[in-house]
């Protein structure tokens, strides 16, 4: 089976990876050396100067050696760093698929879902690793001796993280070290991570590799970079430190839903009305595919960053919330079997985190949300002409009816909105700064007028 799904944003960013680097055969096991390509400064970022560094990382892995393009950002002043670093897992799944229309390249997708300005604005350290064999094959910019070798990549790029002052050259920058490392993984890399975890590499070596990860979008399967194959892998992954996995409706449909599990270090946010693949992500509406599921994750990804370095802090985070799943008929999908949701008379899901596109029952009864149609995670009418049409969901608008009576004030649509963004906020699923942009957004819109 082949789950090579993911989104584009950030273009530009996922071109530095096909640009060949220097490179140079290490002869020592862990990093051997740091080639710098180039050092520029970026930003600012809500105040915050940062340097970004594109390189050559150079090691041994048990496979032989390696040289894998990467990528540092950090603030310049050690009084803005947050003392996180995150570990963007290149996501390679798009190269060379036809499909994929907007062009398959790597993708940087921690920076594209969480946004530079939220990232960096929040003092975060950043690193990004190519760590497929086949992609540098690909695009020649670098090598790697063994697909398995990928794991000691993953290994040697926590550790620059962690203390990238002592592996960059002096031009660099002076990159402070960061206490705790987080993993970030979406669809194919989020695989990868649940087959890190589930196959205990985190803590292989005695001390945990990354302090925490989010994985999102995996559908309860793991890659094995040492037989190159996919497995099934559900339940819980606890292997040192933290984990929130953040699943889409497609994916809770798609075999996610056995992800869930009950561990004192893992939580399960299962995201109503959200495709795989939105067009806030990688916008194919102009593409062949109108009706594409516009709503985004993000909010709730960036909420989950948050939150996980709360709970590696010492705040629990929000509890486990799971979409409801109906007794309909198993559909399948690249042969996997894919199990509804649970729908409302107007066909959307139940359960989960409910944003404000979605209608929701407060806690003290009260309704709140503003559908403006039926958002669904499949796109079935694609299933035989394009895979990644068919994962990124459909929006069907109400007729317009429906909508003056659900709205027969703009008033009474910006309230709705303003009441279900506020319980989010309450809940921990979304932020303040998303929050404000949903009200702001609908006070712009025209519904209700």
């Amino acid at each position: 089976m082949v789950r090579s799904n993911t989104c584009v944003r950030a273009a530009w960013l996922g071109l530095v990876f096909a640009i060949p680097f220097l490179t140079s055969s290490p002869a020592a096991a862990e990093i051997k050396n740091i080639v710098v390509a180039s050092a520029s400064e970026i930003g600012p970022f809500r105040g915050k100067g940062y340097r970004e560094v594109h390189a050559t990382m150079e090691g041994v892995a048990p496979g032989g050696a390696y040289s894998v393009p990467v990528v540092l950002a950090f603030p310049k002043a050690a009084a803005d760093h947050n003392g996180f670093a995150v570990v963007d897992v290149i996501n390679t799944s798009t190269i060379g698929k036809e499909q994929f229309v907007l062009g398959g390249r790597p993708l940087p997708l921690a920076r594209s879902h969480m946004s530079e300005d939220f990232l960096f604005g929040k003092g975060n350290a950043y690193v990004a690793v190519m760590w497929d064999k086949k992609a540098v094959e690909v695009f020649g910019n670098g090598m790697i001796a063994t697909p398995a070798d990928g794991y000691t990549v993953l290994r040697d790029a926590a550790t620059l993280a962690r203390d990238p002052a002592s592996h960059l050259p002096a031009d660099a920058g002076t990159a402070p070290p960061s206490g705790k490392i987080i993993a970030y993984g979406y669809s194919q890399t989020a695989s990868l991570l649940r087959g890190w975890y589930f196959d205990h590499r985190n803590t292989e070596g005695g001390t945990p590799v990354f302090d925490g990860a989010l994985v999102a979008g995996a559908g309860a399967w793991c890659i094995d970079l040492a037989t190159s194959g996919w497995k099934p892998c559900p339940g819980v992954l606890a292997d040192g430190g933290k984990v929130i996995v953040l699943l889409p409706e497609t994916d809770v449909e798609w075999g996610g839903y056995l992800e869930r599990g009950d561990h004192p270090d893992y939580r399960v946010i299962e995201i109503a009305g959200v495709s795989h693949i939105p067009a806030s992500a990688a916008d194919f509406r102009t593409h062949g595919m109108p009706e594409q599921n516009p709503v985004g994750f993000e909010p709730v990804f960036r909420a989950a960053l948050v939150n996980l370095q709360d709970w590696l802090n010492g705040r629990a985070p929000p509890r486990s919330i799971a979409i409801e799943l109906s007794d309909a008929a198993l559909r399948y999908f690249d042969d996997t079997p894919v199990r509804s949701a649970a729908r409302d008379a107007d066909g959307n899901a139940k359960g989960g985190v409910r944003l404000p596109h979605m209608p929701t029952v407060l806690d003290g009864g009260t309704t709140a949300g503003a559908p403006l149609g039926q958002y669904t995670g499949f796109a079935w009418n694609y299933q035989k002409s394009n895979r990644y049409f068919t994962i990124s969901g459909t929006f069907t608008p109400f007729p317009n009816d429906k909508l003056r009576a659900l709205y027969p004030t703009h008033d009474a649509y910006v309230s709705a909105v303003s009441l279900a963004a506020k319980d989010l906020v309450a809940k921990r699923h979304i932020l303040q700064e998303d929050a404000d942009a949903y009200v702001e957004n609908a006070a712009k819109s025209d519904i209700g007028q």
